[in-house]
């Protein structure tokens, strides 16, 4: 049954366990652009992405970035975890995130054990979503992967109408302005993707999945749930 408290899966699962954790979360928001700097010292929580959806990459340090993974829905991040092998998290749509401290999810009890099986048991489809992701980006054109990253994108939001400001998925991609341009309108020439005007920036919009199908390489077909 999906508990009420949370559109995160994998939270879900957790208070079904230990519904007591439930007053000891905190709701984050999150901004579109870097992991936020007031969190980045916060190393002993767990955070469930809920409507917001992040980019996972190698840490700046490195001569370039590669572009690893999507986190959404499905997922639990650690950054005391993440920093320790080099890898960093960028908020691609704003949203909200469930934060409880690992300490207390571990010193909940045995009853937990289930929980922390299944926790470990995403980690090799985040792996693959890895190795799928550095695949595309090397073997093939940018409005396959586009395409492709779109849909995955897509599978990890709660919400069907997925919106995905344009600035922060640039700057996550690091691709030059005629690389984008040119993925950008073979999809909107297929009427597979929209770019809404707002306020706030230019939002991409997903018009239907059905085009994004067809013009995704075969990286995205029956991807699993990570």
């Amino acid at each position: 049954m999906t508990h009420p408290a949370s559109r995160n899966s994998l939270f879900q699962s957790l208070l079904q366990l230990a519904p007591e954790l439930l007053s000891d979360c905190a709701r984050v928001s999150l901004k579109a652009g870097p992991w936020p700097a007031e969190l980045a010292e916060d190393d002993g929580c767990l955070y469930f992405p809920e409507d917001s959806l992040w980019g996972l990459s190698t840490s700046s340090g490195a001569p370039q970035a590669v572009r690893l993974a999507l986190l959404g829905c499905h997922h639990v991040w650690s950054p005391q975890r993440a920093r320790r092998i080099g890898l960093r998290a960028e908020v691609l749509v704003a949203g909200q995130a469930l934060r409880v401290s690992e300490s207390l999810v571990r010193a909940a009890g045995a009853h937990t054990a289930n929980w922390w099986l299944q926790e470990a048991a995403s980690a090799p489809a985040l792996l693959a979503q890895m190795a799928r992701m550095v695949f595309c980006a090397q073997h093939h054109e940018a409005a396959q992967s586009l395409a492709s990253w779109l849909l995955l994108a897509q599978q990890h939001s709660p919400s069907a109408a997925l919106r995905l400001p344009e600035r922060p998925w640039r700057a996550w991609l690091a691709w030059t302005p005629e690389v984008w341009q040119s993925a950008w309108d073979t999809l909107e020439s297929q009427q597979a993707v929209a770019l809404v005007r707002l306020e706030e920036g230019n939002v991409m919009a997903l018009k239907a999945l059905a085009p994004l199908s067809t013009l995704a390489c075969p990286c995205h077909q029956a991807p699993p749930r990570d």
